[in-house]
């Protein structure tokens, strides 16, 4: 009886020395602070004298409950501001345009107040995750580009194939899958940003002039926007080849005649257009968005990127892009054309036999050059640039050559008899015929497909012994969505 009274009195003795200690120790081994061990206390000691609080039920939009550490942690990081411009510049792989982008980071970047990945003008090297046979890149390549883009923050990785190779000019040359892919990418990932600047890797843009002339002549305008120098072709898409080209419109209307038959589907190229030169050329954002959303860019993309032979996509990426431009639902858009004084190719870069209209020497002008080849090639630049374009210049305005298609159409009375385009600025002017209402193809189909009736085992058409049944839109969305003026569907 004695041993059966001692257990419970034993525990109740056990319980008062653990509620003491609770009481005079300061929890600290067990992971707690000095602070919290004393806040811990003066709970347990509030707790014993204040009455319970009445629980209630969890709304579904309480805050949620504080995360230790929390406090210690950063604010949230702050908005930034849409780039004004980015500049695109598609490179290879190699270790050749590996120092090429370091040359660039080393010595253009630190020119220009107004240039960095996060300043007002970013530029952007972009880079296609494929090879030119549609393979991932090896291992060694992987990692470079994983370390370089952590590092400078300035890699436009795409889901698209490397440059295809012409045969006749050796290196890769055709990057217009990767532009189509890094539009795709600047719709979403650079929202707000006004304007998007193709450039070759052997130009360089004085980004200062870039910037105060986009922003004065070009930001206010409403509506897409093309613009660089241009040159003019026509478009054989079976082809997948510009051919035609001129200086002008009329140039390239007797080109038209009498070089586009020669390709194998050359009578149904589409034309003469204006395109800008890759040297340097830019878009707004309308522009960009649409191309990068169009029905029949995504079907000439897709279509392109499958072939590795004849007819393949290998020429004229830039004439390319200015037939997107001529086949998009702006009937008033033309590219403004520059002037070869402005945007030209270095006339020291550039052999007696290779200079020509093109072919400028660096002046207080120039807004970029083109054609360098080595270091010393670009420090000269740097060096001619810094002599002969002081502050004062770097404000100055730098008028279009041509500036618009009503400027260009009225220009000669015979261009509106070549360009079909000049038909929407000149009343009563007959369209000239471009070849596009017989020659441009509607997009590939699109239908809607539903199950019809009780579930198979698998999925097929119902010709087929499945469920499936398909319909084709309706003309008129499939005429909204192509949204290409005057073409039938």
């Amino acid at each position: 009886m004695v041993r059966q009274l001692q257990l419970p009195m034993v525990a109740v003795a056990t319980f008062a020395i653990i509620r003491l200690i609770d009481h005079l120790v300061v929890p600290r081994d067990f992971g707690l602070s000095s602070r919290a061990g004393t806040a811990y206390v003066a709970s347990q000691q509030q707790q014993q004298h204040a009455p319970c609080p009445t629980v209630m039920p969890a709304s579904a939009t309480a805050a949620p409950l504080p995360v230790v550490g929390a406090a210690s942690a950063a604010p949230p990081r702050r908005r930034r501001e849409p780039h004004f411009a980015i500049i695109g510049f598609p490179v290879g792989i190699d270790e050749r345009n590996r120092a090429r982008r370091q040359l660039l980071r080393d010595l253009w970047y630190p020119e220009y107040a107004n240039l960095g990945p996060d300043e007002r003008v970013r530029c952007e090297f972009v880079i296609g995750l494929l090879t030119y046979q549609g393979d991932g890149h090896e291992e060694a390549i992987v990692e470079q580009l994983h370390s370089e883009h952590v590092e400078h923050r300035d890699l436009a990785l795409v889901n698209a194939r490397e440059a295809t190779r012409d045969p006749y000019r050796g290196d890769p040359k055709c990057t217009g899958e990767k532009i189509i892919a890094w539009f795709q990418q600047c719709v979403v990932v650079h929202r707000g940003t006004r304007f998007f600047i193709k450039a070759d890797w052997d130009s360089w843009i004085h980004t200062m002039r870039l910037e105060v002339n986009l922003r004065t002549q070009l930001a206010p305008r409403a509506g897409p926007l093309y613009f660089g120098n241009t040159l003019w072709c026509s478009y054989s898409l079976e082809d997948f080849q510009p051919c035609g080209y001129g200086f002008g419109p009329l140039q390239a209307a007797g080109a038209k005649k009498a070089e586009c038959p020669l390709l194998p589907k050359g009578r149904n190229a589409i034309g003469p257009y204006p395109y800008t030169a890759g040297l340097m050329w830019g878009m707004s954002y309308e522009l960009v968005q649409w191309i990068a959303g169009s029905r029949l860019v995504y079907d000439f993309w897709q279509n392109a990127s499958s072939r590795y032979e004849p007819p393949y996509w290998v020429k004229g990426e830039d004439s390319a892009f200015g037939f997107f431009a001529h086949i998009a639902p702006f009937p008033n858009l033309t590219p403004i054309h520059w002037g070869w004084h402005i945007v030209h190719d270095g006339y020291e870069f550039r052999s007696p036999s290779e200079r020509g209209l093109c072919t400028q020497h660096i002046s207080n002008t120039t807004l970029a050059v083109h054609s360098m080849h080595t270091p010393a090639d670009f420090q000269l630049v740097v060096h001619q640039l810094r002599e002969r374009c002081d502050a004062t210049c770097e404000q100055a305005t730098l008028p279009f050559t041509v500036d618009g298609l009503a400027d260009l159409c009225q220009r000669n009375p015979n261009i509106p008899k070549a360009y079909s385009k000049c038909a929407n600025v000149l009343p009563g002017t007959r369209m000239a015929d471009d070849g596009s209402a017989a020659n441009l193809p509607m997009p590939l189909r699109r239908p809607k497909c539903s199950s019809v009736g009780s579930n198979v085992p698998f999925i097929a058409a119902k010709k087929d012994g499945g469920t499936i049944e398909c319909k084709d839109e309706e003309p008129s969305k499939a005429r909204q969505l192509y949204a290409l003026t005057g073409k039938s569907t």
